[in-house]
């Protein structure tokens, strides 16, 4: 069994034993990917990617601020998208959280645990987000 399907059977036979009340935050603790180094992953508000080969994961925490200039119109300067993600080394008992943002002033990147952590993208909604990491 691949470690998605196990992935799967264990969210779903949580969620089950836990019964109604708990689905909700059961379902939303399992979206968990993988990430490969060098190369873009997409995250949701709350969802988490490992990366492969790592004890290192990564997680969109949300959005914090947008003023970036709608898609359908014409702005005079692109505005900036505030994300929060946080940052952990699971095994350790280590995390922090960042923000990054899609233009001034702040860092568009971070570095935790020997990883580069670079902000690539936010939807225009906000609710996902494009990440690069590399070791």
């Amino acid at each position: 069994m691949d470690a998605r399907r196990l992935a799967l059977f264990v969210s779903a036979t949580a969620v089950l034993v836990a019964g109604a009340g708990g689905s909700v935050a059961l379902a939303q603790t399992h979206q968990q990917l993988t990430a490969e180094p060098g190369r873009n992953v997409v995250l949701g508000q709350g969802q988490e990617a490992w990366l492969a080969g790592r004890d290192f994961t990564v997680r969109y925490a949300g959005l914090v601020s947008d003023s970036r200039c709608p898609p359908q119109l014409q702005c005079f300067a692109p505005g900036d998208a505030v994300v929060t993600v946080a940052l952990a080394e699971p095994g350790q008992g280590e995390r922090t959280s960042v923000q990054l943002h899609t233009g001034r002033p702040g860092p568009r990147e971070t570095t935790y645990s020997a990883t580069a952590v670079r902000l690539v993208d936010v939807s225009p909604a906000g609710d996902r987000i494009t990440l690069r990491l590399t070791e």
